[in-house]
């Protein structure tokens, strides 16, 4: 039986062959498998409706990566992440997403000014920001007492959750509390995943 991991690295390797207009006229096995993995999506029948073809573009918010988009009868485009498809995004999944996307700006902000090395190994590439009272605790704490907690979400432009517009006041307490918080610092991806590993 063929895992998640290999399904998701099967498809990555169809998304990576890069930029294609029309898988229907120029990869129509791509199309068929692909529609075959979009039905377990989960917006599926919806986000399908219609679909004539699809086309592979570049990333609307990083241009190194690629993704898919659906093309509909109308001649309307629109983008869909297959890993959505093999691994289904909870209620739970949906709110961590949200809270990361909404405190980026503040990562983004460390990041810029902080110093290119890991503070483990003093390594200079491949540097991560990491949270060193970890993120999932912090999440935690904020949502203790919390009562207004959401439970859908908009999608940001690369698939991923983010908070509705009636929920800016809950996502403003946890940008505020985030900052107030969070005490961040540079890590390698190697001294971060062995940390990440060590606390699972």
């Amino acid at each position: 039986m063929v895992s998640k991991k290999e399904r998701v690295e099967y498809f990555k390797k169809i998304l990576n062959k890069g930029v294609c207009k029309s898988l229907v006229k120029e990869r129509k096995e791509d199309y068929e498998e692909l529609m075959e993995l979009f039905k377990n999506h989960p917006e599926y029948p919806d986000k399908v409706r219609d679909v004539v073809d699809i086309m592979v573009g570049k990333n609307k918010r990083n241009s190194k990566y690629y993704e898919f988009n659906i093309i509909r009868q109308d001649g309307s485009i629109e983008d869909i992440s297959y890993r959505c498809c093999i691994n289904p995004r909870n209620e739970k999944h949906n709110l961590l997403s949200a809270m990361r996307n909404s405190i980026q700006p503040q990562i983004d902000d460390f990041r810029k000014s902080a110093k290119k090395e890991c503070d483990f190994c003093k390594a200079t590439k491949d540097i991560h920001i990491d949270h060193i009272y970890m993120f999932k605790y912090l999440v935690s704490d904020f949502l203790i007492d919390k009562t207004d907690i959401p439970t859908t979400f908009d999608d940001n432009i690369d698939n991923t959750a983010i908070f509705k517009k009636e929920d800016i006041n809950f996502a403003n307490k946890w940008y505020s509390y985030h900052a107030k918080h969070a005490t961040l610092r540079p890590l390698c991806s190697k001294c971060n995943l062995s940390r990440l590993r060590s606390d699972a």
